[in-house]
């Protein structure tokens, strides 16, 4: 990953985050947001998982999302009309773009509601993809499925990276989802990885069992008492020391990611 900043880079990164529900993908989407923001690269950070997690994670709120304005385009004949003459990047970018200290956050918010308007999705996500292109790194926080990659967001990514808990159920399902990109979800050519969450001692042999299920693992984190105390009060994610044990194991994750460009 580059430190060059400058808009419309040819270079640019989109990373994948996803797994079920639990394993603490988001968590490990705030952390690398926290450092690839404090290392100066152009960020741009996707919460395309309707909880919203990844927004109270890096501190904000959720109060301009896609699926809000997409809404109004819908209702509002006034609003489709100014929608219209501009560039959809342009609308987003104005629109629903929330901007926090060292990074962009865009917010996808509730998923499509009843009635079809593929011509206005099709539109979002044209929208969305061209704002990617001016971010050296897009990260994005999957749904627990994959497929919505496609459908919601963007045609192509670069990384896809699984989150999974010291288990050997977490495994499965993360080759599930790796499996399901592989068929229905993801484009193009892009790389996999898979991150054990929580991991402590005797995670080797869940390690060699990753290996021989197909998946090239990136590193692993240790517990961290001080993600689960941010969690209980409810501190953000990214406000979690330097030396926090999760913290630098996801900056040496992002140092062998670096290292293999």
């Amino acid at each position: 990953m580059t430190n060059d900043k400058g808009a419309d880079s040819p270079h640019r990164e989109v990373l994948a985050i996803t797994g079920k529900g639990g394993v603490g993908k988001t968590t490990f989407t705030a952390i690398l947001a926290k450092i690839l923001a404090a290392d100066g690269v152009n960020l741009l950070a996707v919460d395309a998982d309707p909880p919203v997690s990844l927004t109270y994670a890096l501190g904000a709120q959720p109060t301009r999302t896609v699926g809000d304005m997409r809404s109004r385009l819908i209702e509002d004949p006034a609003a489709k009309r100014k929608f219209n003459e501009r560039h959809t990047r342009d609308v987003v970018k104005d629109e629903v773009l929330i901007a926090l200290d060292g990074m962009s956050l865009l917010v996808l918010g509730r998923a499509e509601g009843p009635g079809c308007y593929c011509g206005l999705n099709q539109l979002l996500k044209f929208g969305i993809e061209s704002l990617t292109e001016q971010y050296e790194v897009t990260l994005i926080d999957c749904e627990a499925g994959i497929e919505q990659i496609n459908r919601r967001v963007i045609d192509s990514i670069s990384k896809l990276i699984m989150i999974s808990d010291a288990t050997l159920k977490g495994l499965q399902t993360a080759a599930y989802l790796k499996d399901i990109a592989s068929k229905h979800g993801v484009t193009g050519p892009y790389e996999t990885g898979l991150v054990i969450n929580r991991a402590g001692e005797g995670v080797e042999p869940l390690k060699q069992k990753a290996s021989e299920m197909g998946m090239d693992v990136l590193g692993v984190i240790p517990p961290d008492e001080n993600v689960a105390e941010y969690d209980r009060v409810g501190r953000p994610t990214i406000e979690l020391p330097d030396d926090s044990p999760s913290v630098l194991a996801v900056r040496a994750i992002l140092a062998g990611l670096r290292a293999a460009e």
